[in-house]
């Protein structure tokens, strides 16, 4: 991440709420099975904007106590997902904002820069996980191939070319897992921070028509033309003339 942004205090306390926000488990959880109904990801990203609105970078001192700060992201979680937090995990969320902050105010970065650096390694292991569970459930039914190629290896000898392709391989997979991660990091604290907390923009609701006022009409439904014979006419598109 560029160092430019990631000395600046205040944008690196707006990633660091980011990175908090994003490995919040109840946050995350309510946000991936929609408790919050189809408007959860937005919701999502209200309340990191109020946060940011309430810690404002405009004075050392929040808009905000630390205990305020607690009691409304327990009653946000309650109210717009319907999530009860007994593990009582918004009390660790708001001390880790509040710590940022502080520290950040004083020009100390160093915290805020480890939260999101956490966030970020912690979604990439994430990200193999579920790859490599993928590539295993794929493999269950090759189980038994398998085996049969493992004891046909058993009975030939290796020689030292194989050991040496195999070790070859073997020490290029971390260099090219980090250059992969390092490819879909954020090249600064400033582009974290803007990123969306989960998945891509909301989906657009769907335009509605206005709602029909109590005792109105509603509208007539155009009855279809019937000729003598009693058939309805069917309209067809007009083709082009044939050259």
């Amino acid at each position: 991440m560029s160092a430019e942004d990631n000395n600046n205090p205040y944008t690196s306390f707006q990633a660091g709420v980011t990175a908090t926000l994003r490995t919040w488990s109840a946050l995350k959880t309510a946000v991936d099975q929609t408790w919050g109904g189809t408007e959860s990801a937005t919701k999502a990203e209200d309340l990191r904007r109020t946060i940011f609105s309430y810690f404002d970078g405009q004075s050392p001192n929040p808009k905000m106590t630390l205990y305020e700060l607690e009691d409304n992201l327990g009653a946000y979680m309650e109210e717009e997902f319907g999530v009860v937090l007994e593990d009582e995990s918004e009390r660790e969320v708001a001390d880790l904002i509040w710590r940022m902050y502080e520290c950040c105010a004083k020009g100390d970065c160093a915290l805020a820069n480890q939260v999101v650096m956490d966030a970020i390694q912690a979604e990439e292991l994430l990200k193999k996980s579920e790859v490599k569970s993928v590539i295993k459930n794929g493999d269950d039914d090759d189980d038994d191939d398998d085996d049969a190629m493992n004891d046909s290896s058993e009975e030939q000898e290796i020689g030292g070319d194989d050991n040496d392709d195999a070790m070859n391989s073997s020490s290029t997979t971390p260099k090219n897992e980090a250059t992969a991660a390092a490819a879909t990091a954020p090249t600064s604290a400033l582009e974290y921070s803007q990123g969306y907390l989960f998945g891509g923009p909301p989906k657009p609701k769907k335009e509605l028509p206005p709602p029909r006022q109590l005792g109105e009409a509603a509208p007539e439904t155009p009855m279809p033309v019937i000729d003598d014979d009693g058939f309805a006419p069917v309209v067809t598109k007009k083709k082009g003339a044939r050259r």
